[in-house]
């Protein structure tokens, strides 16, 4: 059981995180169509370009998924089922939270889910 105290303390971290990455999220939008917009002079500006829209949208993928991720640690908390994890539906380890606060699986359950992911099943 996560005490009020501590709930408090990681829906803060949350909400931080959450709006960082939203702020995040938008810088990379507005690069990536500064970078499509500019002009062209030559193929080799047109290759660089190219190569930094892709990893500026990449980037911005990657943030859209841990944004995710924290929203749906926020609704878990709204539930009350914040801190247990969705597959074995035991309580996550505090220093687990304390390290990344929007983890949805004990280190047993990602182990798996993660050989699970690899190995195709």
């Amino acid at each position: 059981e996560i005490s009020e105290e501590k709930l408090d303390k990681f829906k803060t971290r949350l909400q931080k995180t959450r709006s960082e990455l939203l702020d995040g999220v938008d810088k990379v939008s507005r690069r990536s169509n500064e970078e499509f917009q500019a002009e062209v002079p030559d193929v080799n500006d047109e290759a660089s370009r190219t190569y930094s829209r892709q990893v500026l949208l990449s980037l911005g993928e990657a943030e859209r998924k841990q944004l995710q991720m924290v929203d749906e640690a926020l609704a878990a908390m709204e539930a009350g089922v914040y801190g247990i994890c969705i597959d074995c539906e035991e309580g996550i380890p505090l220093k687990r939270l304390e390290a990344v606060p929007y983890v949805k699986r004990c280190v047993a359950c990602k182990t798996k889910y993660e050989e699970g992911k690899r190995t195709g099943h």
